[in-house]
């Protein structure tokens, strides 16, 4: 008798497990980071610090568990013709993932530079949040860059921004985006006209990348909250 309760018990133990482990996200969210060659080695480095950062902030820590169970992967993104640099989803279920995630982030060594190819840093995005094992509520890309999608004849295929926004919306992925208009004032416009795309998307426009840490932050509590 004692040895068949133990073992109810234990098959009890392994089911719940189980269910936790297959249990869906509320929200699975990609950070497209814009690693073309527009993007100095410094305004790269930034980048990730400002990333790290806000996922040390007590703002978006707040609104991560507010937003019930979140994941959280990176793209660093730039010419089509070359694999976009990732690092995988981590469940942000306390400080100790969090502070993982940005050490991830610190860590990552660039090796993405070309043009600008915003379609195949979406759709890397997408590849991550398509995968049989994630199950999330809510699919988020969160992209940030400082151009237009590059366009050039004779250049070899690669997936185009349209390509990428029509699948976004096949899967029910809402695309918002960071725009660094330093040199293109209108940018803000072409993204909201071209890239973002789902229910309640948004851009927001900074003018520096001097903005780009406090912008990072209360984009991801926007999203999250």
């Amino acid at each position: 008798m004692h040895r068949a309760l133990l073992f109810a018990m234990a098959v009890a133990n392994l089911a719940t497990v189980t269910s936790r482990s297959n249990a869906c996200v509320d929200t699975a969210l990609v950070l497209a980071v814009d690693g073309s060659g527009s993007i100095s080695d410094d305004e790269y480095a930034f980048q990730k610090s400002a990333i790290a950062s806000a996922f040390r902030d007590a703002s978006v820590m707040s609104a991560i568990r507010s937003a019930g169970r979140v994941s959280v992967a990176v793209v660093f993104w730039g010419d089509g013709e070359f694999p976009s640099q990732t690092i995988d989803f981590i469940d942000m279920d306390g400080v100790k993932p969090s502070e993982q995630f940005a050490q991830e982030i610190e860590r990552n060594e660039r090796t993405v530079f070309g043009n600008t190819d915003i379609g195949s840093g979406i759709w890397t995005g997408l590849e991550l949040l398509s995968r049989s094992r994630l199950c999330a509520r809510r699919l988020i890309v969160d992209i940030s860059g400082d151009g237009a999608e590059t366009s050039a004849p004779k250049r070899r295929p690669s997936i185009s921004l349209l390509q990428a926004r029509r699948r976004a919306e096949e899967m029910g992925v809402t695309i918002n985006a960071l725009v660094i208009s330093d040199e293109d004032v209108d940018l803000a416009s072409y993204y909201t006209n071209r890239v973002i795309i789902g229910p309640n998307s948004f851009v927001m426009k900074i003018r520096t990348f001097a903005d780009f840490a406090q912008a990072i932050r209360l984009k991801l509590v926007r999203e999250l909250s």
